[in-house]
């Protein structure tokens, strides 16, 4: 690797268009204005809420394969926010939105949403480098447009407190620290490797702005 240099700041870069399009989305901007359709916010929260079992099942396997303990500590932390700050804010919208028990736990799922379960499923038949590059893209945009709604929160609890919790230095520490574990866990892979975790990265960005599209139909 050359002295300086990030893989995942150059990853960032290199789908850099498809980027800006989920971080500066109608979907967030209306979310930080407080302008957002009930409807949407609802069918989102519903398919958003279909893989978060599955991403908290990530995030333990990220806790047994972190070759460290900060690590592990970094991924344990992470794993108590969406089995308890997070879960309790889906529980709470889905009250407050009319989500009935069905909606919410047997959703039929969005095409986008099923390539985001795929996505998770094939990484975490990988080690722990494929573990991150699905993680690190997908945790990274919520942190770039979370704080920058954070700037001027929206009233209501719905909206706010979504964008709460994808800012603020807790969030944005945790993407730091994913951020580093994920180019000292790619220093080491060979070509193949390489190009295995750069198209997942990508595919993860490019589904990032499809789902909030979703939302909308």
């Amino acid at each position: 690797m050359t002295p300086g240099f990030s893989l995942s700041a150059a990853l960032r870069m290199q789908h850099f268009a498809a980027w800006t399009r989920a971080t500066g989305h109608r979907f967030v901007r209306e979310l930080g204005a407080g302008t957002l359709d009930d409807r949407v916010l609802a069918r989102y929260l519903v398919q958003d809420y279909a893989f978060v079992e599955a991403l908290a099942s990530l995030v333990g396997l990220a806790v047994a394969r972190a070759p460290t303990m900060a690590g592990k500590r970094l991924f344990a932390r992470f794993a108590a926010v969406l089995t308890s700050d997070e879960n309790t804010y889906f529980e709470r919208c889905f009250a407050s939105l009319g989500v009935t028990e069905a909606e919410r736990t047997s959703p039929v799922l969005w095409l986008e949403s099923q390539r985001f379960l795929d996505l998770l499923g094939a990484a975490g038949e990988g080690g722990y480098a494929d573990i991150l590059s699905v993680l690190l893209p997908a945790e990274w945009i919520y942190l770039d447009w979370g704080e920058a709604e954070a700037v001027d929160p929206p009233s209501r609890f719905e909206h706010a407190e979504w964008v709460a919790l994808h800012a603020g230095p807790a969030f944005s520490g945790f993407v730091a620290g994913l951020a580093r574990e994920f180019d000292a866990a790619t220093a080491g892979l060979d070509a193949a490797g390489l190009d295995r975790v750069a198209h997942r990265f990508g595919a993860m960005v490019e589904l990032e702005g499809a789902f909030f599209d979703a939302a909308y139909r």
